[in-house]
């Protein structure tokens, strides 16, 4: 029985293989039949490989889990990098995008600044006025508009004296229509033959077309005037500059009235030395005729 105990041996094709038997006893808890299982060797070689390649099974799931976890975290991190990369891409165009705006406004303030340097310039040189500054650009600007503002007063000053003078100045004609005849020299068109002088220009219009001050004065003259001249109007219009118009049909204004620049004081005719309807004009320098044209600066439309 011990030998039954402990184990037994068989015999198969003349060897002899000891076998050992592993039981598996089940007692019920109240009453029933006892149930018994027994292994023999080889039933425990099975179950050994059984439970090796469960575990090589076991440890190939736990292989393949941690791999696809880390190939999840590399994706993850993939597609981190790549929301990273996209959000560069589209700072990248905001900051462009930015780039071009202030690009955009640096060239408009660039012609503001231009458009004010001009400005000032024109400022300066309508009121005869430059200040000198050492800096450039804006702060050059800046600080000229500053010299302005601190001699604000002097300008101002300034500023009506010359708006007096440009009152006064003769820069405009007396009327509009075509030259047809200048300053100087011309063929003599009353005998056709040789030259004369002819100190003003004659401006062809019809007649009594209205006649107008060519700059603010006093008027000196109004009425006949001998020696081919007609009806003829002339004015002081200061600073040593008298005008005159001629020829008229009629006379609007009479010696000593304060005469505003553009006021009508005459209509225009054919009176005196006159081939045709025409207005002659003409200015003195200090008491001596001279050129009128460069005096006009404004010349309405139709003036050859």
């Amino acid at each position: 029985m011990a030998d039954a105990a402990a184990g037994k041996r068989w015999q198969r094709e003349g060897s002899t293989i000891a076998r050992e038997d592993l039981r598996i006893v089940v007692f019920p808890e109240r009453s029933g039949r006892v149930r018994e299982w027994r292994w023999q060797d080889r039933h425990r070689l099975w179950l050994s490989i059984a439970s090796a390649g469960a575990a090589l099974l076991v440890s190939a799931i736990v292989f393949l889990l941690v791999a696809a976890y880390q190939d999840i975290l590399a994706t993850n991190h993939l597609r981190q990098q790549l929301a990273a990369a996209a959000q560069v891409r589209v700072d990248n165009r905001n900051l462009r995008e930015q780039l071009a705006e202030a690009q955009t406004e640096n060239s408009k303030a660039l012609t503001q600044v231009t458009a004010m340097a001009a400005d000032i310039q024109h400022i300066e040189r309508e009121l005869g006025v430059h200040f000198a500054t050492s800096g450039t650009g804006l702060g050059n600007l800046l600080s000229r508009l500053d010299l302005l503002h601190q001699q604000l007063p002097v300008v101002l000053a300034a500023a009506k004296v010359r708006d007096v003078y440009l009152q006064h100045r003769p820069d405009m004609l007396p009327v509009q229509g075509p030259i047809t005849s200048w300053y100087g020299w011309r063929p003599n068109p009353f005998t056709n033959t040789g030259h004369e002088w002819h100190p003003g220009l004659d401006i062809a219009v019809p007649m009594y077309t209205p006649v107008v001050a060519v700059g603010a004065g006093v008027v000196t003259y109004a009425g006949w005037k001998p020696g081919g001249w007609g009806y003829y109007v002339q004015m002081n219009n200061g600073y040593g500059i008298s005008s005159f118009v001629s020829h008229n049909s009629s006379i609007l204004v009479h010696v000593g009235e304060l005469v505003k620049r553009g006021q009508e004081i005459a209509l225009s005719g054919s009176t005196g030395r006159s081939t045709g309807p025409h207005v002659y004009f003409g200015i003195l320098l200090n008491g001596a005729s001279t050129n009128p044209w460069p005096y006009i600066h404004d010349s309405p439309p139709g003036v050859n």
